[in-house]
């Protein structure tokens, strides 16, 4: 990429990294407990959050040309910056890793049996396709962009093919008039919306650095994700509604030819897969100071590490998973924010570290830890970023002063 990139050209990038398995499973988790209706409107709020602090990083990252952890180097330290905000990209992209290897893994142990063959135990079949992908992102990175050519269209034309199967049995009224049998808290679910994109939100300066202008990074950013996010959740959940259950895998294994559905499947978990231990080991890469050809080597045992989560069945944690990623993502965009636009103190000399960034990203993620409140995860963003704006001034005024 260069620094001539237009709109859409970012747009299709982050549509390519939204059409995803987990996207669908963020919907149909909500229909579990609210209604269809509810469940756009709180995937409409969440994913329109992420997206406006999206576009603000993404302000900074064209006017300086920075990566996150660039961005992140004045209000943490440079070496604060890559402890703490490296090692949070490097382990929520592993822990996607696991959760979608889980997914392939399944998928491939149901076709099997759908297709009457041996019953191959979800955890070997995870650790297997794992593998694949694992050595796919290490020696075939280079080739991955074919793979997208493959998979993308095909898991469009799989979820327009489920949505005809479904409503040859199903009116939209059916969808309209679902009732779950829990509820949670609107809130509640806005803040799964968020987690499910808080990591591309968070490291969308490693991308948008790259518009032409501020105004196609933000346009990149809103159309290439919101269209997308909401119309996979409302798949997910017409699905789910239709269909019965809230296990995507059973979802597509009921539709009919199971092999042609859960091979898509696994095709787009694949590709989406390769990216996100591809980040993960350059993350950790640059967490420990490694060389640029040390990559494959950190990103093989990383890739085997998220192997294992998958094989103990990190997929059974989802909802936790997007908890803990909303707890400690979500802050540092509101310290990089509030250094940048309020603070205005990008350019000054870097310390290794800065303790009243960690100090405020600390207070905001325990924050969104410890109190119940159903809005904690715009909460913690906000108070963050407060915290780090009042100290940081009062400590420029009193600098100025003497």
């Amino acid at each position: 990429m260069n620094n001539n990139t237009r709109w859409f050209s970012l747009a299709s990038i982050w549509f390519g990294g939204i059409v995803s398995i987990p996207a669908l499973l963020v919907g149909s988790i909500l229909i579990a407990s609210l209604s269809f209706h509810l469940s756009l409107f709180a995937g409409l709020i969440g994913f329109s959050f992420v997206v406006f602090f999206m576009s603000l990083l993404s302000i900074a990252a064209v006017e300086k040309r920075k990566t996150t952890v660039s961005l992140a180097s004045n209000s943490f330290g440079k070496t604060g910056a890559n402890l703490i905000v490296g090692l949070i990209i490097g382990l929520s992209t592993l822990g996607w890793f696991g959760i979608q290897s889980n997914i392939a893994g399944a998928s491939f142990s149901k076709i099997l049996i759908e297709m009457n063959g041996p019953e191959i135990p979800v955890w070997i079949s995870s650790v297997f396709w794992g593998l694949i992908m694992v050595f796919t992102a290490v020696f075939g990175f280079k080739y991955l962009k074919w793979l997208n050519y493959v998979a993308v269209p095909s898991i469009i034309i799989l979820l327009i093919y489920a949505l005809v199967i479904t409503f040859k049995d199903h009116s939209f009224q059916e969808i309209i008039n679902y009732k779950p049998k829990e509820s949670i808290p609107l809130f509640q679910a806005i803040g799964i919306t968020i987690g499910f994109i808080a990591v591309g939100g968070v490291i969308s300066p490693d991308y948008n650095r790259f518009a032409k202008t501020k105004k196609d990074a933000i346009l990149g950013s809103i159309i290439g994700v919101i269209p997308s996010s909401l119309c996979l959740l409302a798949i997910g959940a017409i699905l789910a509604i239709t269909q019965g259950t809230y296990d995507i895998v059973e979802i597509f294994s009921s539709l009919g030819f199971p092999f042609f559905a859960m091979s898509i499947l696994i095709l787009a978990t694949w590709t989406s897969n390769v990216m996100n231990i591809y980040s993960s080991g350059l993350a950790f890469t640059n967490l420990f100071n490694l060389k640029e050809k040390s990559r494959a080597g950190v990103t093989l045992i990383i890739g085997l590490i998220g192997v294992i989560l998958a094989a103990l069945g990190i997929l059974s944690l989802f909802i936790n998973f997007i908890t803990i990623l909303t707890i400690t993502i979500t802050p540092i965009a509101g310290i990089i924010i509030t250094d940048y636009f309020i603070v205005k103190s990008l350019d000054r000399t870097l310390n290794k570290f800065n303790w009243i960034g960690i100090f405020s990203w600390l207070c905001g993620a325990v924050l969104m830890f410890l109190i119940e409140s159903d809005i904690k995860y715009v909460l913690g963003i906000i108070i963050a970023g407060l915290i780090y704006g009042v100290i940081k001034k009062s400590i420029l005024k009193r600098d100025e002063k003497n």
